[in-house]
């Protein structure tokens, strides 16, 4: 299935202003200060990736080397364990994430996230992993590789450290800015396994103007010190690799998920704790960036019939606003019930590989589409991916197979 991208035609002045908020989001992070930590108790584990996944030169973040200075690899994670944690019995999980110019500690810092006072009496086991200022996505250039790092890596590597409660209703995914991007995308990537997504006054729309696939790229550069490439990231700017990992165009991979989203109105907040914000950017780029994305994110959503909570309130891009919506997201329920395993389904992708609802996919090459693969009770269909992909099932068969392809899966023994 063809997906065609919608040019924003915006004014040359209207697009430099959107240009200058998006790079102030990206490289622009608020601090504040707050109190010791309460009675769970907060550790930090090594996750390695696989050989050329993250390299280390997308370790923290040059940018803001005074919260997030960069270190030598691996990539780290922060876990907060519940008060009274038992490692024989099992928890729920919430796979934390955080936003651009920012790192594993930011949710941990006693100046930022605060989230051992934040998410106090949080039911479940929280993880904070690295993210860089990678976009959750594995860039177009090859390096780096950070949906697959999360999905082959990560989650398998947290559900093998930690007591995790095995039903997807238990396990949920959260993040904040460029954080809520990489929240609804990887939750659409592992339908399967998070019941629920969070997206914490995300950037979920990365078509809001022509080039902003491009220029997202600029600031992990400059991170990593890293010369500049338009392309690096999402490739270029009409192409399928770009459509493919914008939330907006990939709503219905949500359809059996449970969606929470929370922006600010660009009115500044209180939440009672020291907020050194900055009105000059941290206004602008919550009111006309996350808003109108969030905006345009919950109109898709609701077009794909997805269960979506849409909360817009008084706040603006700070950590007053951000503690906040991540405590509402709790009071709206992570682990509430949801669809185990469904016989109706889609999910549209241009990864080259992954794992949907018992079925694991891997195209001989980049698919050069934007591919819905559907499922049907007994048919699994395939579209045109521009190379070939084998499919194999829970059952143990393996198909290998042109697209687009049918399979009828009481033929294939692929149930």
């Amino acid at each position: 299935m063809r997906i065609h991208p919608v040019r924003a035609r915006r004014g040359s002045r209207l697009r430099l202003l959107l240009c200058g908020l998006i790079l102030s989001l990206l490289s622009t992070v608020v601090w504040v200060s707050t109190p010791a930590a309460q009675a769970s108790r907060l550790t930090e584990i090594t996750i390695p990736a696989l050989p050329g996944q993250i390299p280390d030169i997308w370790l923290g973040a040059v940018l803001n080397a005074k919260y997030a200075a960069p270190y030598p690899g691996p990539p780290r994670a922060k876990v907060l364990l519940p008060a009274g944690y038992d490692p024989s019995k099992k928890y729920p999980l919430l796979v934390l994430l955080a936003g651009a110019s920012s790192d594993y500690r930011t949710w941990s810092q006693d100046a930022l996230g605060r989230i051992t006072t934040t998410a106090a009496g949080f039911p479940g086991i929280i993880v904070m992993p690295e993210g860089g200022t990678g976009f959750y996505t594995d860039w177009w250039q090859g390096s780096p590789q950070w949906e697959s790092y999360y999905t082959d890596v990560v989650i398998p590597e947290i559900m093998k450290r930690f007591p995790i409660r095995s039903e997807r209703r238990w396990h949920a995914i959260a993040g904040v800015s460029m954080g809520g991007l990489g929240a609804a995308y990887l939750g659409g990537r592992l339908p399967q396994f998070f019941g629920s997504v969070a997206i914490i006054s995300g950037l979920v729309d990365t078509d809001l103007f022509r080039g902003m696939p491009n220029l997202a790229a600029l600031v992990p550069e400059l991170n990593a010190k890293q010369p500049p490439d338009l392309n690096a990231l999402y490739g270029p700017l009409d192409g399928a690799y770009a459509v493919g990992h914008n939330p907006v165009r990939l709503a219905a991979n949500l359809g059996q998920t449970r969606v929470f989203m929370a922006t600010g109105d660009g009115r500044p907040t209180s939440d009672g704790e020291p907020n050194d914000n900055n009105l000059l950017s941290d206004l602008p780029v919550e009111l006309a960036l996350i808003h109108p994305a969030s905006d345009a994110y919950i109109t898709a959503l609701r077009a794909a019939r997805v269960d979506a909570t849409y909360q817009a309130h008084a706040g603006i891009h700070d950590f007053a606003n951000f503690r906040k919506e991540l405590r509402d997201a709790s009071t709206w329920n992570l682990f509430a019930p949801a669809v185990e395993r469904p016989d109706r389904w889609v999910n549209d992708t241009v990864a080259t590989h992954g794992s949907l609802w018992g079925f694991d996919y891997r195209f001989d090459r980049r698919p050069t589409e934007v591919v819905r693969l559907q499922r049907d009770a007994n048919l699994l269909r395939i579209g045109a991916a521009g190379t070939a992909v084998t499919i194999t099932g829970g059952s143990g068969c393996v198909v290998h197979t042109a697209t687009p392809a049918t399979l009828d899966l009481t033929r294939t023994n692929c149930q």
